[in-house]
């Protein structure tokens, strides 16, 4: 008996969503009242308070749609251009801070692998562009491209376990034959596989063989 209370304790802690969960911890200057937004697209799918500098995000995570972007302007009560920037909703603490000289929309977002893998990829690849735009011979820009090609492939395989590869992975375009893409696609984890962006990727693979 005791055997089977402790089985049916273990089932329900492996049931419990504590482990699954994120939290965004951010911190703004905006006045307490005002509110930051997630969005889905232009949707808003959450919001939440400031207090005291402050504001917190909470829930579950989706593995079939772990990328939000995240903004403090309301696209339903405000027709005003906003800044958006990703945020990958994965399990941990996620923190976002202000900062109008980052490269990534405006906020710093980090604290956890996915997160803060997109954050420097972003940091790298805006550095290269501004590179390619003081080049002035055609060997450096293929030098360049090169050196991008190389970070998103690079990025892509240190993190087959979390967002930012499936999400480079869709941005590529025509950067990749469809071998490599499904080969890519085989080495994610499981719970990657299952995004949707992964599904809907394979999907087009599969169709594009039909053709």
């Amino acid at each position: 008996m005791r055997g089977l209370i402790i089985t049916i304790a273990l089932l329900l802690c492996a049931c419990t969503p504590s482990g699954n969960r994120y939290i965004i911890e951010g911190s703004t200057s905006k006045a307490d009242g005002e509110f930051y937004y997630l969005y889905s697209g232009y949707d808003v799918v959450d919001s939440a308070e400031i207090t005291s500098g402050r504001y917190r995000f909470e829930g579950v995570v989706d593995s079939l749609i772990p990328m939000r972007n995240i903004g403090s302007t309301n696209l339903i009560d405000l027709y005003a251009m906003t800044r958006f920037t990703p945020v990958i909703l994965e399990a941990g603490t996620i923190t976002v801070a202000e900062d109008d000289n980052s490269p990534t929309g405006g906020l710093v977002v980090g604290g956890t692998e996915g997160n803060n893998a997109l954050r420097q990829f972003v940091i790298k690849g805006i550095a290269l562009q501004e590179q390619g735009k003081n080049a002035f011979s055609s060997e450096e820009r293929v030098a360049i491209n090169n050196a991008y090609d190389e970070l998103v492939d690079k990025t892509i395989r240190r993190n087959l376990s979390n967002f930012t590869s499936v999400y480079l992975l869709t941005l590529s375009g025509n950067r990749y034959t469809a071998e490599q893409k499904e080969k890519f696609i085989s080495r994610l984890s499981p719970a990657m596989r299952q995004t949707k962006a992964a599904v809907e990727l394979k999907r087009s693979l599969q169709t594009t063989k039909i053709d």
